[in-house]
C-alpha cells in the first residue's frame, strides 16, 4: 500500500509540474527576472511556501533508494532597515525495507525539523554589491523514529553572502551545528555545511542553477567518512499563471565525488514553491478592488 501511495504521489508531482508549465502566462520580462533573482537569494524578504523532494540512489550494500520529502516555508518580519527572515524545513524521510538488516518493512515518518532565522539589512543599504545575513539555525529532536533523526537538539550560527551581478546570482550559505541536549546514547552532532550557489538567469524566467551542499561530519570515527561532496546542477523556471500567484520550479541532479561508506551515489532533487512577492500582492489587491 505504501509503494502504491508513493507511485501516486510521484505521478501527482510530475502532473502538477507539467500543468504549471502548460498553464503559465507571459508577464513583463523584467518582473520575471527580478522575481527569479529574489527566489535564488537566501536572504531576500520574499515569502514562499512549497516543498523539495530529494531522491537518493545507490545507498548501502543493496544499492537501495532513499527519499526525503521536505515541506518548506519562508516568512519575513521587517524592523525599519532590518528584517528577520524565518526559514522552516520539515523533513519526511522514507527508508525501504532493504535499508535494515532484519528487512521487517519500510519506514517513513517525521524527521528533525530545521529552523533558521536570518537577520539581514535592507538590500539598498548594501556595500560592495554584496548582500549578507546571519543568524542561528536550530535542529529540533522531532523524529518519530530513532532511525529518522539524530536524537539530539542542535544549534549553530549560519552565514549567507550573496552577490547579484546581472544576470548572475552567486554566493554561499555556511554553518556549523553542535548538539547540546538529547539522547546520551546517540553520537554528538558536530556538522559543517557550505552550500555555494551559482545561478544564471534568462529574461523569460528560465535559469540554470547549481547548489551543491558540501558537508563535513567532524564526529566521524574514520576521516575518510567525514566529507560529502556533490557535483552537478540543473535548471528552473519562475512563472506567472494568469491571476494566480507566481510559482518557482527547479530540478537538479548531483553525483557524489566524496561520500561516507555506503552513502548514496547520486541524488535527484525537485522543488516547487508558491511565491508571495510584495509587488505582486499590490497588483493583485488593485485587481480585486
Amino acid at each position: 500500500m505504501l509503494v502504491a501511495a508513493q507511485k501516486t504521489f510521484k505521478r501527482w508531482v510530475i502532473g502538477g509540474i507539467l500543468l504549471s508549465f502548460m498553464g503559465s502566462q507571459p508577464a513583463h520580462a523584467e518582473d520575471i527576472k527580478k522575481l527569479a533573482e529574489e527566489v535564488q537569494n537566501p536572504v531576500s524578504d520574499l515569502v514562499r511556501v512549497g516543498f523539495a523532494n530529494g531522491t537518493l540512489f545507490g545507498a548501502g550494500a543493496n544499492n537501495h533508494l532513499l527519499n526525503t520529502f521536505n515541506l518548506q516555508a519562508s516568512t519575513t518580519r521587517k524592523f525599519r532597515d532590518w528584517a528577520l527572515l524565518n526559514r522552516l524545513n520539515i523533513p519526511i524521510p522514507y527508508l525501504p525495507a532493504t535499508a535494515f538488516e532484519n528487512k521487517t518493512g519500510s519506514l517513513a515518518g517525521l524527521g528533525d525539523i530545521e529552523y533558521t532565522g536570518f537577520f539581514a539589512r535592507d538590500e539598498s543599504k548594501r556595500r560592495f554589491k554584496l548582500i549578507g545575513g546571519i543568524g542561528p539555525t536550530f535542529l529540533l529532536n522531532t523524529a518519530t523514529d530513532d532511525r529518522l533523526g539524530s536524537g539530539k537538539w542542535s544549534v549553530g550560527p549560519t552565514l549567507a553572502v550573496v552577490s547579484i551581478p546581472d544576470p548572475w546570482v552567486v554566493g554561499a550559505v555556511i554553518r556549523n551545528l553542535w548538539s547540546f541536549a538529547g539522547d546520551n546514547q546517540r553520537l554528538k552532532v558536530n556538522l559543517f555545511l557550505i552550500e555555494p550557489f551559482v545561478n544564471f538567469n534568462f529574461s523569460n524566467g528560465w535559469y540554470l542553477t547549481s547548489t551543491p551542499p558540501i558537508t563535513a561530519n567532524w564526529e566521524a570515527e574514520d576521516k575518510r567518512n567525514r566529507w560529502t561532496v556533490p557535483i552537478g546542477g540543473g535548471f528552473g523556471k519562475v512563472m506567472f499563471r494568469g491571476e494566480k500567484r507566481p510559482v518557482n520550479l527547479k530540478l537538479q541532479g548531483f553525483y557524489f565525488l566524496e561520500k561516507p561508506d555506503r552513502a548514496p551515489d547520486w541524488t535527484l532533487q525537485v522543488q516547487f514553491q508558491i511565491l508571495f512577492p510584495d509587488s505582486y500582492q499590490e497588483n493583485w489587491a488593485l485587481k480585486i478592488e
